[in-house]
């Protein structure tokens, strides 16, 4: 898929981190982060990832509980905007 896909900034975080994370070039925003090749680590790493680069403390249960890429953008989005 190609960057057109992202609806905003944060779908472009997600969706790079995880590409960074896994090596693969080809995740994409409607992509499950376990179905493209994540495990329990890589969701831990990617926690600590998007917990730097947004200023947020980590929250790992927030990606088991929105492995699809959009609902984790989304979840996350909600978490910034509250922590306004």
């Amino acid at each position: 898929m190609s960057g057109s896909e992202f609806r905003n900034p944060m779908d472009a975080l997600v969706v790079e981190s995880v590409r960074d994370l896994l090596g693969k070039t080809t995740v994409g925003i409607d992509d499950n982060l376990f179905d493209v090749g994540g495990n329990s680590i890589i969701a831990i790493r990617l926690g600590q990832v998007l917990s730097e680069k947004l200023g947020i403390p980590r929250n790992v249960r927030l990606i088991f509980k929105n492995p699809v890429l959009r609902d984790l953008s989304d979840a996350l989005g909600d978490q910034v905007g509250n922590a306004a």
